[in-house]
């Protein structure tokens, strides 16, 4: 059966609406000539693989990096990116197998990938491995000893091999490429930590007399040079073409459809459906999810179906290493017909011949979505990729401006290492590894200074002859968690078992007394907070019913950085100071959404600094938009739902990322206020993107509103699943007033 037939058979029996199929063209390649040619015993490797001629973005990427010069190489999934930086690193060790690199991926599983793409070269005197979590404590010694080409991770270099530089004193010595691959996920929080990573590294380089390559390989982003260097702290110059080949795909928007009370139907059930019809018609499919959770129901829900679950997979952080190896291998050997997986296999792994992709919700950026839609067709064959909708605001705009999706440019990726808690954690890092001097602004910036009298004042740092030494007797990297916000996390607690950890920011809402907490499916409910141990002490329950927290806000404004007029509103960038407390949870039946009962709460308000921006709207503004005192609440309350919703639209960034406070008075401004703050402490540098984009996310928010079916509002246009004053009031109709006029 063709994809055609199976999208006519969709159209006639789905009861979702096929809101948009489009067809994208196959691209032909264009090759260029690499002047000297790659050494014999290399061509010759990748002649046995097929690969006789170089795409021209790999000709170029090789000649930069040959002639020293730091490089990002961007373009779409299967295009040779790895070749870009494989080939001048075997040329490298061919000359001189005395000389080392270092290669950083942001999973395991693309480092094991890699590593099995070098061992498979085969290249005398290129001794690869793997040094990360699932290494041995033997492999790891080994690995120091004898490897030339080390595969890690951003974490395993900030906690196991920068603290214990000494012990890799050879590798350092020879050190001449560093390799970041999947740029484009090192963005936020966790890009602001992996910034100053690198300028450690980079330090650490320099005192064994390195200054090894920087080559960086992005799928496609906004702004993939100014991320780099923002990264990195060096200049770099962008490989941005793609001259790699490509099938035709066909792209299919599917809308779950409308049931009752505005809710739409669950899209992890209508993936399950198109996963399951798509294998059944003899197309090897991946179903991406978007949490453990969902990946879980969707492949117990398929292989229910199936007359043979041995034939999918499910795949996801949290597995075993030798399991996710086993189903890595079977799916790229076509062992497995279908996987069902988080984001864990969106990056750049092999995963063999698939024919369809599923992608359940938009996963959040562009990026991300042609990541998805590209593990299909890697052989140059047709290809099917399906985004079932889910009721989010970002979704349902692009199921009702498609364009958008497939002609708007990616989003800018942001990171701010600038953060004060970030640097400052990083600076006491470095000055562990090695005592800080003056001229060490040359890799950690100009922030140091400041940073480094901050831990003076704090004991952490004391001068002696000129120079800042660390006065703990512990490591500051072990205190450091580069993929959170930092602060303390709670373990959470079965009868003493470990289920998992949550960031302190979390706690509060998702784990306080009394709170259903969900884990693997199966419900929990909390019995003690301890606050000062960082527990939280559960126990399964079977209950019928959910709990939605009560939280009080206040927020006020620190410092304005930047403002513009934006059509009869003001646009304001700046700091503000953000404080949240839990005091209340609804207990609310499953289904109906009954309110069975409301529960106060005694928890400590939580404290936030961070950047904002935010709308004053005078008077005559609400004026214009018809508002009467007792609507003006419900539609500021709507239009920061959906302002918060669409922000994703424009910058790398999730909903969870961001959170808002809207007043018709706030004693800061003199008027009617919408805030959108960032929801970490010193900001994660979003803030800047959404206030050089504020007329078009207006403008986008309020056709979000607009085109969203429902009557009264719903989650896919007003209401927000993180609403701490349950999504009361609302006002669609006038939260839409409201936007127009502040545009007029």
């Amino acid at each position: 059966m063709t994809f055609d037939a199976i999208l006519d058979e969709w159209a006639r029996g789905l009861e979702g609406d096929l809101s948009h199929v489009q067809v994208i063209p196959p691209r032909q390649p264009l090759f260029g000539t690499l002047n000297p040619p790659l050494p014999g015993v290399l061509a010759g490797r990748l002649a046995g693989d097929g690969i006789d001629d170089l795409y021209l973005h790999q000709v170029r990427a090789i000649e930069n990096v040959r002639r020293g010069v730091h490089t990002v190489m961007v373009s779409g999934t299967a295009s040779g990116k790895s070749l870009g930086y494989q080939a001048p690193i075997v040329e490298a060790i061919l000359e001189n197998p005395r000389t080392s690199a270092l290669l950083l991926f942001p999973t395991k599983a693309l480092a094991q990938d890699q590593l099995r793409a070098l061992q498979d070269l085969r290249i005398p005197g290129l001794v690869a491995a793997t040094y990360d979590g699932d290494t041995s404590t033997d492999d790891r010694a080994w690995a120091r000893r004898h490897a030339n080409v080390i595969l890690t991770n951003p974490d395993m270099l900030h906690l196991g091999i920068l603290p214990n530089h000494g012990a890799w004193a050879d590798f350092f010595l020879r050190l001449r490429f560093v390799v970041i691959d999947e740029l484009h996920v090192l963005r936020g929080i966790f890009g602001s930590h992996v910034s100053h990573v690198l300028r450690r590294l980079r330090r650490i380089a320099a005192h064994y007399r390195s200054r090894p390559i920087f080559v960086f390989s992005s799928a496609t982003i906004g702004n993939p040079g100014e991320l780099a260097e923002r990264l990195s702290g060096l200049p770099v110059e962008v490989v941005s073409r793609d001259d790699s080949p490509s099938g035709e795909k066909t792209v299919v928007l599917l809308n779950p459809p409308m049931g009752e009370d505005d809710r739409r139907r669950s899209p992890l059930a209508e993936t399950t459906d198109v996963f399951v019809d798509l294998l059944r018609h003899g197309f090897r499919t991946i179903a991406f999810a978007r949490s453990r959770k969902a990946t879980e129901l969707i492949y117990r829900w398929s292989a229910d179906r199936l007359d043979d679950p041995s034939m999918i997979a499910p795949y996801r952080g949290g597995y075993l290493a030798a399991d996710r190896r086993r189903i890595e291998a079977a799916l790229f050997s076509g062992e497995l017909d279908g996987v069902v997986t988080t984001n864990a296999l969106e990056l750049g792994i092999d995963v063999g011949g698939l024919d369809a992709a599923v992608i359940t919700t938009f996963p959040g950026t562009i990026a991300s979505f042609w990541q998805q839609a590209g593990r299909a067709g890697r052989s140059q064959k047709h290809s099917l990729a399906v985004l079932v909708a889910g009721e989010d605001a970002l979704d349902q705009y692009f199921m009702t401006h498609p364009r958008e999706l497939f002609t708007r440019p990616s989003e800018a990726a942001v990171v701010n290492p600038s953060n004060p808690t970030i640097l400052d954690a990083h600076v006491a890092c470095a000055a562990h590894e090695l005592p800080l001097v003056l001229s060490d602004r040359e890799f950690l910036g100009d922030g140091m200074e400041e940073a480094a009298t901050r831990l003076v004042d704090s004991g952490d740092l004391r001068l002696h002859k000129g120079r800042l030494l660390w006065t703990r007797r512990h490591k500051p990297a072990s205190d450091v968690e580069i993929r959170s916000t930092g602060g303390p996390r709670f373990q959470v607690l079965d009868r003493g078992e470990l289920l998992g950890t949550l960031e302190m920011s979390q706690v509060f809402s998702q784990a306080h007394p009394g709170a259903v907490y969900l884990h693997r499916g199966d419900s929990y409910l909390v019995d003690a907070l301890d606050q000062a141990r960082h527990e939280v002490c559960v126990r399964r329950a079977n209950v019928d019913w959910y709990t939605e927290p009560h939280e009080e806000k206040l927020l006020d404004v620190v410092k304005v950085t930047d403002e513009r007029l934006l059509g009869s509103a003001r646009h304001m960038l700046g700091t503000v100071l953000v404080e949240s407390q839990v005091v209340a949870y609804r207990r609310k039946k499953i289904g109906t959404g009954e309110v069975l009962a409301t529960e106060p709460l005694d928890l400590p308000p939580v404290r936030l600094t961070t950047d904002a921006v935010w709308f004053t709207i005078p008077d005559e503004v609400i004026g214009a938009a018809r508002l009467d005192s007792t609507e003006v609440l419900g539609a500021l309350h709507a239009a920061e739902h959906a302002a918060i919703g669409m922000l994703p639209l424009f910058a790398i960034c999730d909903r969870w990322d961001l959170g808002g406070l809207s007043t018709p008075f706030h004693p800061a401004t003199g008027s009617a206020t919408i805030f959108i703050h960032e929801a970490y402490q010193g900001g994660a540098g979003i803030s800047r993107v959404a206030f050089d984009t504020g007329a078009r996310h207006v403008t986008a928010t309020r056709e979000a509103i607009e085109t969203c079916p429902c009557e009264s509002g719903c989650p896919s246009c007003i209401q927000s699943p993180k609403c701490g004053n349950y999504n009361e009031p609302l006002s669609k109709q006038g939260a839409i007033r409201l936007l127009a006029a502040m545009e007029a």
